[in-house]
């Protein structure tokens, strides 16, 4: 092969217009590492916020190449790596570098690909599954009659979360922007999915529950808005925050929070899994394997599409997940 590569940069800070489409060598793993022959990348939120230096923690730095999370196979080796990895197929996460031909991984965090799996799922399933289940297992701790109420319901997390939390129970109420992804999301079980640029919808939540509200909120977009969650939440409920796609919510009031008694809570699901040491992987890949769950992965991008693809999501006009596809089914 030759010795160079295709791949999307990120040179500095900037909009979807700041990538560029370029040329690079082809990279040799070090000790401990793999290099992955890359079929898909899944378009992640965090490719985003790296982009635009809305991230400090894990940022790699620019000019970097994004791909936060990617499936493909592993085409070579580096020093103290088992050379039997050498044509696995397999996903990666958290090391950039997806929106690329190839990409360097650490071996011992490369998750395989189930057999069960095509190369477009086994892209997505590594974060947006695990996450889903957390949330609603580990985070939301659901249990039957329990109420959710899951924002960005047309998205992939946002529709795995209500599979999940169906599965275990929870009645479940989904928010989505606009009359296209509110009919979107309402395939995936919801009791009902409101409309959120109407501001209708709390009254209509608590018309729903009784007046009571939801035990749950799953939030992945925070904002100036986030208060509005306060007003839905039931006594004794549980906000949970995993990103802040609309921007950081305004500080929360403690004496609203104290006089409703509800609690306010962050999530990473890498905290989860090192807790529970993967329990919850058999249930993930029996129930994505036989169509129990599904993630939807509704658009697939050509490589020099990535801008277009960051411009898309920021712009809110995505459903469920999206990938990138670098070398295709290999």
């Amino acid at each position: 092969m030759t010795n160079t590569m295709n791949a999307i940069v990120a040179g500095q800070a900037g909009g979807p217009e700041s990538l560029v489409l370029q040329t690079l060598p082809i990279p040799d793993p070090g000790p401990g590492q793999v290099r992955v022959k890359v079929a898909y990348s899944a378009l992640n939120p965090l490719d985003t916020h790296a982009r635009a230096d809305r991230i400090k923690w894990g940022h790699p730095g620019f000019p970097f190449v994004p791909g936060y999370e990617y499936a493909g196979r592993v085409d070579a080796v580096g020093a103290g790596v088992d050379p039997d990895l050498v044509g696995r197929r397999v996903a990666a996460i958290s090391e950039w570098g997806g929106n690329g031909e190839f990409a360097l991984a650490t071996a011992a965090r490369l998750v395989t690909i189930p057999a069960t799996f095509d190369w477009k799922l086994g892209a997505v399933f590594a974060t947006c599954a695990a996450t889903s289940w957390h949330l609603v297992h580990s985070a939301a701790r659901i249990t039957p009659g329990m109420t959710m109420l899951v924002h960005s319901a047309a998205g992939a997390v946002g529709s795995l979360t209500t599979q999940i939390a169906l599965a275990a129970g929870a009645t479940v109420f989904g928010l989505a922007g606009g009359p296209d992804k509110v009919e979107y999301a309402r395939q995936f079980g919801a009791a009902d999915v409101l409309d959120y640029s109407n501001s209708g919808w709390v009254t209509r939540l608590k018309e729903l529950t009784g007046g009571r509200g939801v035990d749950v909120i799953i939030d992945g977009n925070a904002g100036p808005d986030a208060p509005r969650n306060y007003e839905v939440v039931a006594p004794l409920g549980n906000v949970i925050y995993l990103g802040a796609m609309a921007g950081q919510a305004p500080s929360v009031n403690i004496s609203q929070l104290i006089g409703k008694s509800f609690s306010v809570t962050g999530f990473v699901q890498f905290f989860h899994q090192a807790r529970s040491h993967g329990a919850e992987n058999e249930e993930i890949v029996s129930a994505l394997s036989d169509g129990r769950w599904r993630i939807p992965v509704e658009r697939i991008f050509e490589l020099e599409e990535v801008p277009l693809a960051h411009q898309l999501f920021e712009g809110r006009r995505l459903l469920g997940r999206s990938l990138i596809k670098v070398g295709g089914d290999l």
